[in-house]
């Protein structure tokens, strides 16, 4: 798949306590995951971040780049990807979402065709970080984002999105807990637990 790869790593974490992404599962921080699961699937990963430093020793092969846009939202993350990225296709993902996989970016990847974007829809909740995009649908966002709508579903109205249902995502054989992020300590105790 020639697509850019871009994880998120810029929330405040005022539910979590403190840095959330640098958090230990299994003994690894939360943002690896992201990572390692990205260079399964790209040869342009992306960790996008206030603070690209804080994440030094860097892992090869992955471009560390600084969100330099003042505000602090997912919606700075995606232009910052869009000004970085080596492919028109970009996948997003944030950083507290350890469990996604290779095979669901793939199957996402197949339905990324005649549309402008590919999001899952899980309980009526749109993943908007969690979705395939094309590079002028994240650039545009930038209109928004200088009049301070930090809302992404909202920017996206303007454009032609595919969403993916449940039924098609669990009929396809795969977990509702890969959509698991961690906002709380305690769902880092859950992320070995089956979410039916």
């Amino acid at each position: 798949m020639d697509i850019s790869y871009a994880m998120l790593s810029g929330g405040k974490a005022k539910r979590f306590g403190s840095d959330k992404t640098k958090a230990l599962y299994k003994e690894k921080p939360l943002y690896i995951y992201g990572l390692e699961t990205g260079l399964k699937v790209s040869c342009d990963v992306m960790h996008i971040s206030k603070d690209a430093e804080k994440y030094k020793p860097f892992l090869e092969n992955v471009r560390y780049i600084q969100d330099d846009l003042e505000e602090i939202c997912p919606m700075s993350g995606l232009i910052k990807a869009a000004e970085e990225a080596k492919h028109d296709d970009i996948f997003a993902v944030s950083a507290d979402a350890p469990l996604i996989t290779w095979e669901f970016i793939k199957f996402l990847y197949i339905r990324f065709k005649d549309c402008d974007g590919v999001i899952p829809v899980i309980n009526g909740k749109s993943y908007t970080l969690m979705s395939f995009y094309k590079r002028d649908v994240l650039q545009a966002m930038i209109y928004d984002y200088k009049n301070k709508n930090y809302k992404i579903i909202k920017s996206l109205e303007k454009f032609n999105i595919k969403y993916i249902c449940e039924d098609d995502i669990f009929a396809a054989g795969f977990k509702r807990k890969i959509f698991t992020n961690i906002n709380f300590q305690e769902d880092l105790n859950k992320l070995d637990v089956e979410n039916e």
